[in-house]
C-alpha cells in the first residue's frame, strides 16, 4: 500500500510539473546543443546526439531509490509521465508534447558525471542512455524511454 501511494504521489508531481508552461513574455536566446552533444555524447550514446523526434514509450519506476537504472527495474510499466514527445532541433530549440507542440530551447549541461537535458522553462531531465534508438531520461524517481521516430 505504501508503495502504490508512494508511485501516486509521484505520478502526481510529474503530471503538475510536465504541465506547458506560457513562454509569452520570456525571450531566450537558442543554445546550440548539437556541437556540446556531439562532442560529449552522454553515456552509452552512439554519438547520435538528441537531435531529432523522440516519443515516449513508457517508464520504469528506481524501485530502491538510488536514482540508478538497473536490471531489475527494467519492467514497462503501463505508466507514461511528462511529456508524450520531443524535437529537438540542431540549433537548441525544441518542441514538445505532440498535440500542443510548445516551444522552448534546450542544452546539454554536465552535472557530475552525468549529462543532464535542461529543457527551459521546464526542467532538467538526467540522460541515463542514448543511442541512435533509444534515449532514457531520468527524472525524480522516475526513467522515461522514448524511441527515436526520426
Amino acid at each position: 500500500m505504501k508503495t502504490i501511494l508512494s508511485y501516486s504521489c509521484m505520478l502526481g508531481i510529474m503530471l503538475l510539473m510536465s504541465c506547458g508552461s506560457s513562454d509569452a513574455g520570456k525571450t531566450k536566446e537558442p543554445v546550440s546543443a548539437n556541437t556540446e552533444a556531439q562532442s560529449n555524447p552522454a553515456p552509452g550514446s552512439s554519438g547520435s546526439g538528441v537531435v531529432g523526434e523522440w516519443e515516449q514509450q513508457y517508464t520504469y519506476f528506481d524501485k530502491n531509490g538510488n536514482n540508478k537504472l538497473e536490471a531489475d527495474e527494467k519492467n514497462p510499466s503501463n505508466t507514461r509521465l511528462g511529456f508524450d514527445w520531443f524535437r529537438f532541433n540542431e540549433d537548441g530549440t525544441c518542441l514538445r508534447d505532440k498535440q500542443m507542440k510548445f516551444k522552448s530551447t534546450y542544452e546539454i549541461q554536465k552535472k557530475g558525471d552525468a549529462d543532464e537535458l535542461m529543457i527551459h522553462n521546464v526542467h532538467g531531465y538526467t540522460i541515463t542512455e542514448l543511442t541512435s534508438k533509444e534515449l532514457i531520461l531520468g527524472a525524480e524517481g522516475t526513467f522515461i524511454v522514448f524511441k527515436r521516430i526520426s
